[in-house]
């Protein structure tokens, strides 16, 4: 579906009853003064809600879709749009602009989905300081998942796709994805999803056994995102599969923890240069 008129709510159900029905716990609205949980303040105002691990849920206005090459995107630099807000209520609404925009990065990062909530009505003027709060008229939960397929970590230009997979940061920076294309493509993302426990379980082992180092398995390289980096970079690095996933059959294979190579973003990236999935002792040449 492509008509965004198709995606115009045309009830005002309740914010807690469509986030419950989203996949969010919402135990704890009831935990306040008032009588109705779904009047909690903490909450009902909130522009997005996360269940740690699984997924995060985002209120979009229905006038920020857009149709780009046959997909319903929306693109917004929420940073950008609230991060010149005064006057009234500005506090609150710097509030939430950053845990949407922390959701979306968090998504992103963990490849997790996300379920839209459409909203109709009056949407506030982010230009205009002095603006007040939107007016919702309408809203709904679209039945469709989005994913973030675009974050730019500086800039936080952030683009989120009905319909698309959602996917890992690392897995969408992966360079082996580049040779794919088509259901290729959605093949290898969907491989790389069922295989996530198995690269957890990669980095994990590699931390026992470099006693706490996470090092670029490639000869004469060794690189440890966490010593350049600092906490940044703490148990953050690349897992390479020995064998090409160009290779695998159709219905994929197991993937055990001896196929897999911890790998830095860079030598990645000489692996599979010009399409190619090089043997980790030809990527760094001998001095």
């Amino acid at each position: 579906m492509t008509d965004l008129t198709e995606l115009k709510p045309i009830n005002r159900p309740l914010v807690i009853d469509l986030v419950r029905e989203a996949g969010i716990d919402v135990g704890a609205w009831s935990d306040f003064r008032g009588s109705n949980p779904a009047a909690n303040p903490k909450y009902c105002y909130n522009w997005s809600f996360h269940q740690p691990g699984e997924l995060v849920v985002a209120l979009l206005f229905h006038d920020d879709l857009s149709v780009v090459e046959g997909e319903i995107i929306h693109n917004q630099n929420i940073r950008l749009r609230d991060g010149r807000l005064g006057g009234k209520g500005a506090a609150q609404w710097k509030k939430r602009a950053k845990e949407l925009d922390d959701n979306l990065l968090m998504a992103y990062r963990d490849g997790l989905p996300i379920r839209a909530i459409i909203l109709e009505g009056q949407k506030r003027d982010h230009f205009d300081s002095e603006a007040e709060s939107s007016e919702v008229e309408k809203r709904m939960l679209d039945t469709v998942p989005w994913a973030v397929t675009s974050y730019d970590m500086v800039t936080g230009d952030c683009i989120i796709t009905r319909g698309a997979i959602p996917t890992s940061s690392t897995v969408q920076d992966d360079p082996e994805m580049a040779g794919f294309e088509g259901e290729q493509r959605r093949r290898y993302i969907l491989h790389r999803r069922r295989e996530a426990s198995a690269r957890a379980k990669k980095i994990q082992a590699a931390l026992i056994d470099q006693k706490g180092k996470l090092r670029c398995e490639v000869p004469r390289c060794g690189f440890d995102f966490r010593e350049k980096y600092g906490e940044l970079g703490k148990e953050f690095a690349h897992v390479h599969h020995i064998r090409p996933l160009s290779d695998a059959p159709a219905e994929g294979h197991k993937v055990l923890l001896k196929d897999l190579a911890i790998v830095c973003a860079n030598c990645h990236a000489m692996i599979h240069r010009g399409g190619q999935c090089r043997p980790l002792a030809d990527v760094i040449p001998l001095p």
